[in-house]
């Protein structure tokens, strides 16, 4: 589904003041297959789950066979989606190398000059920090933290290691320093744009209006406490997410 990397033939000399990370090669295609299929297929079970309940085996048998494979596809296709890899930053290059499943997948090393990196963003969350890569001539790499329980014990304490974000910083210095204007660097990501910035100022409102319907006689207080979990789910991510990368 995604369009593929390219892959060079050889490794440069990795100066020992490179920077590092352990980090994950997201492949949005998969990952969205991996979360649709699944979630259709629940719902063809509900479906021929109803139709046993009326006595139609023919129709509910069918679809609860159908929904197997549906369900089925979620893990394959959810560890297909993130490939872990070991990043290495030189004043070059990004160099991703493949470690664990990513060999068994055959994915091949890629190497992202630092000169045809156009644009970076970010997405911050509690389950990894998320980076953009945007490449003048190459489709855009979204990299991720991997988590450290994943990896192994003698890359664990490798010297010049960092999170994701702070390999992105340091990438947005060196496209800076190689001439590139530093205020082109940053990619706002959804919730730094306009639809973002408007879903918050509503979530705004609704949390106010929750705390009118709390005073409101009749109303069931639950409705309010409603409002303030959804709005306030999006205001976290919302404001997590306004924090930009440093050029």
């Amino acid at each position: 589904m995604d369009a593929p990397l390219a892959a060079t033939a050889s490794s440069p000399a990795i100066p020992s003041t490179a920077l590092r990370s352990h980090l994950v090669l997201v492949r949005m295609g998969l990952m969205l297959a991996g979360i649709l299929l699944p979630t259709l297929g629940l719902l063809v079970f509900i479906a021929g789950c109803l139709f046993l309940s009326d006595g139609d085996r023919t129709w509910g048998g069918g679809l609860l066979l159908g929904s197997l494979p549906l369900l089925a596809a979620a893990w394959p296709l959810l560890r297909r989606s993130m490939l872990p890899v070991l990043a290495t930053l030189t004043p070059a290059a990004l160099r991703l190398e493949p470690r664990g499943r990513s060999l068994i997948y055959g994915l091949a090393p890629v190497e992202c000059p630092v000169s045809e990196v156009t644009g970076y963003g970010e997405i911050l969350s509690e389950g990894g920090n998320h980076i953009k890569l945007y490449r003048r001539e190459a489709p855009m790499l979204q990299l991720a933290d991997r988590p450290k329980r994943a990896v192994p014990a003698d890359e664990a304490d490798l010297p010049g290691l960092v999170d994701a974000l702070t390999l992105s910083q340091a990438m947005q210095s060196q496209t800076a320093e190689a001439g590139a204007p530093a205020e082109s660097l940053h990619r706002p990501n959804f919730y730094q744009g306009g639809l973002g910035r408007a879903l918050a100022g509503l979530c705004y409102v609704l949390m106010a209006l929750g705390v009118v319907l709390l005073f409101v006689p009749g109303v069931d207080w639950t409705v309010g406490l409603r409002l303030f979990t959804f709005t306030g789910l999006y205001l976290g991510l919302y404001r997590r997410n306004q924090r930009p990368t440093a050029a």
